[in-house]
């Protein structure tokens, strides 16, 4: 464990820029992938238990119609499938945005650099500056070390067929190599 100057945790400080800067709106507390990998199958083979359910059966003279029964536990399961899959896919897909708004907003941010910095306007131009140098060295290696969590997310998500309108992993490894060049 680093301590810094002040005597606290720079880990934990790390985690506080990388918190406000790459993870808002994301869930940080979440299961490991297999819980979601091995509950998500769970609920797939229910579902298919399901679907192989005869949809009326005769009980001596009497007939039962377990069609509208079937369909309720199906759309039930189905739910609970897309629970899970949406909650996963929703995180992954907020902290790709947000980690694509942060290099944008350095890279706009250090366009601009100031010729001196004898005027107030060049002194705050030039604050604005250092200011996102040291969040890009702030939280660049613990994002860096997010993007191999996010692609076994993705990878998870197509394991169980789940239609994705875009291709996170190219648009994840895109925003990889802009992190790596703005830093």
């Amino acid at each position: 464990m680093k301590v810094n100057d002040d005597g606290e945790d720079e880990e934990d400080e790390t985690f506080g820029w990388m918190a406000d800067k790459i993870l808002p709106g994301v869930k940080t507390k979440r299961p490991e992938l297999e819980k979601f990998d091995e509950k998500i199958t769970s609920l797939t083979k229910i579902k298919n238990e399901i679907n192989e359910m005869k949809t009326s059966v005769d009980i001596g003279w009497l007939r039962v119609n377990a069609t509208p029964l079937i369909k309720e536990l199906q759309n039930t399961v189905s739910e609970w499938i897309d629970t899970h899959t949406s909650f996963l896919l929703d995180n992954t897909v907020i902290e790709i945005q947000n980690i694509l708004l942060f290099i944008k907003e350095v890279s706009d941010g250090i366009k601009v650099l100031p010729q001196s910095a004898e005027t107030k306007k060049d002194k705050e131009l030039l604050m604005r500056v250092m200011t996102h140098l040291r969040d890009v060295k702030m939280i660049r290696q613990r994002t860096l070390e997010e993007i191999d969590p996010m692609k076994q997310t993705i990878m998870l998500l197509k394991k169980h067929q789940l239609k994705m309108n875009e291709d996170f992993l190219v648009k994840l490894e895109n925003s990889k190599t802009a992190l790596i060049e703005v830093s």
